[in-house]
């Protein structure tokens, strides 16, 4: 059976399904900093076959910036809702009800903030792992 998990903006206007989601990481590089506002972005790794949105698809905004992914996000209230990556999704954590998942890694710990530590056991890479 399919694990779903069901995602919303924070305005309600964009809903959408994740199914089986790979693994939960946090990043830590200074573009997720700022995109998150915090000390980190945590993510669901996905197929983009595996993501359907099902409400508010006309809503959906990506800023694209040359030689790094896109991020998408709601053009109605601002919640960043993925990142697209080469060949994989990376779904925002908060905004998905009922995620079991635990903390698979850390990427781009070279870059976390001073003041970011970061707990738990999940292995920590410097940037991405081989």
């Amino acid at each position: 059976m399919s694990e779903v998990l069901h995602g919303s903006c924070l305005c309600g206007r964009i809903a959408y399904d994740v199914y089986d989601p790979e693994s939960m990481i946090g990043c830590h590089c200074t573009r997720c900093q700022r995109w998150t506002g915090g000390s980190s972005s945590t993510t669901l790794v996905v197929e983009p076959k595996n993501l359907k949105v099902t409400k508010g698809q006309d809503l959906v905004r990506t800023f694209n910036e040359a030689g790094f992914a896109g991020r998408s996000f709601c053009g109605h209230c601002g919640s960043g809702l993925y990142v697209i990556g080469q060949d994989k999704l990376y779904v925002c954590a908060g905004t998905l009800k009922d995620v079991t998942k635990t903390m698979g890694c850390h990427i781009q710990v070279a870059f976390k903030a001073p003041w970011d530590e970061i707990g738990g056991t999940a292995p920590q890479f410097g940037e991405w792992p081989s």
